[in-house]
């Protein structure tokens, strides 16, 4: 087999088509026809178009999980959900997630961080509810907890809690006989709960905020 033609795409210039003994082949990147030296006029046999198309179609695979990647840090697990949404194979997959790992573009360990980081800017979380979020979006548990670990050496929770709890109360009327004392105390602690902080943060908490004298109706 020869290769007969290679012509630019008119309405992509950087990719060609590829004819092979006067039939239509495939459309190809710039960067698949320079990877193998495809010229007019080589013979080409079935391994290297086989080769040829595998490399395509990891490339077809990179780009779109670098465009995914633009608009914010992904998981593995996230670019391998997209990859298969758009129907790549298994080992294009598996190609384009270790070169993107080789390259530092993915990190699980640096994800998991700098997403605990940015959930604890934003509005004071527990440890249980980021370890939720994280599970949700791939991050192996043991690397979730090496994380939590690490960030939140500096993070006093029981502080962060009170954070939490004072912007809830104020959002919320304020409580004057002790039943109305009693359900505000039940919201606050559901809040806090769903929040991610464990009972051992949460109880002083509602002791500061409601059993304290400055606190006393």
């Amino acid at each position: 087999m020869r290769i007969t033609r290679i012509e630019s795409q008119k309405k992509n210039p950087h990719r060609k088509n590829i004819f092979v003994d006067g039939e239509f082949f495939a459309g190809v990147s710039d960067e698949t026809i320079l990877r193998f030296g495809l010229r007019t006029g080589d013979e080409i046999g079935h391994d290297k178009l086989k080769a040829l198309q595998a490399t395509e179609e990891t490339l077809s695979a990179k780009r779109v999980a670098l465009r995914f990647l633009a608009h914010r840090p992904r998981t593995v697990k996230e670019i391998r959900d997209k990859l298969r949404e758009k129907e790549f194979g298994d080992n294009e997959i598996a190609r384009v997630v270790e070169e993107m790992q080789n390259s530092g573009l993915l990190n699980d360990r640096e994800f998991a961080r700098a997403y605990i980081r940015d959930v604890m800017t934003l509005r004071p979380t527990g440890k249980l509810l980021l370890k939720q979020k994280l599970v949700l979006l791939g991050v192996e548990r043991s690397v979730i907890d090496d994380a939590i670990q690490d960030e939140f050496k500096e993070v006093d929770q029981e502080s962060a809690a009170m954070d939490a709890a004072k912007k809830f109360m104020k959002r919320t009327r304020g409580a004057r006989s002790k039943q109305e004392k009693l359900k505000a105390r039940n919201r606050l602690a559901n809040f806090l709960g769903r929040r991610g902080f464990t009972w051992d943060v949460i109880n002083p908490v509602l002791k500061k905020m409601f059993d304290s004298p400055e606190n006393d109706a």
